[in-house]
């Protein structure tokens, strides 16, 4: 099983998806780790909750995982240096500002997302290039499809099924296809929705997801 092969830092941001998943939001995470591996932070997406802890944001467009991880990150400027910021979606470009401006210099995303993601936004600006940056991709093919599937899931169950033959995928079915197909059958198959009712563990769900794509 995929789930007892990750780094905890990894399982943090898993975690804090799929509990984004159940509060009704946008199935992102995120957590950082301190320079010796330790999860220092969590966050996850919040823009459709009603409530947050202290000191992250919620109910607003604003309320991104990485946003809220990096409001909870409680390390000085030195040891942020030593930082690594890790999320199961490519940053959007106001993350990607976030992380420059936190003094955190790693980041790592487990899917990528062809429609807002802004990792090619590294040095492309005199300020940016001063800040040396070290971005990673996608380590696991699987993991990727089963994280994009259920954020295709969510937002069907959002927009409407409607969506479905929008212009939203597009960039998303050119890049892969299957978790865009994955995340319809989801949707209409209700499974998701049942593990959220039967308070499943995001260690089930991930294993689960990964089987699926397999």
């Amino acid at each position: 099983m995929i789930w007892d092969t990750l780094a905890p830092p990894w399982q943090a941001a898993l975690e804090m998806a799929w509990e984004a998943y159940c509060a009704g939001t946008i199935p992102i995470g995120a957590a950082i780790a301190d320079g010796y591996g330790n999860v220092a932070a969590r966050g996850r997406n919040r823009i459709l909750d009603t409530s947050a802890p202290d000191q992250q944001i919620y109910g607003d467009m604003l309320a991104h995982a990485e946003i809220n991880a990096l409001f909870s990150l409680k390390l000085d400027q030195e040891s942020r240096h030593g930082a690594t910021l890790y999320t199961t979606m490519e940053p959007c470009p106001l993350c990607m500002g976030a992380v420059y401006m936190s003094s955190v210099r790693s980041l790592h995303f487990a899917a990528r997302d062809p429609y807002a993601g802004s990792t090619n936004l590294l040095g492309t600006t005199p300020y940016l290039s001063r800040k040396p940056i070290k971005v990673g991709g996608p380590f696991n093919a699987a993991l990727e499809i089963g994280l994009i599937a259920m954020m295709v899931e969510r937002e069907i169950d959002l927009r409407g099924e409607q969506i479905v033959s929008s212009h939203f995928f597009d960039e998303f079915r050119e890049t892969v296809p299957q978790a865009v197909e994955l995340g319809i059958a989801l949707f209409r198959g209700r499974e998701l929705q049942i593990k959220r009712v039967e308070n499943t563990g995001a260690r089930d769900v991930v294993n689960w997801l990964i089987h699926q794509v397999q």
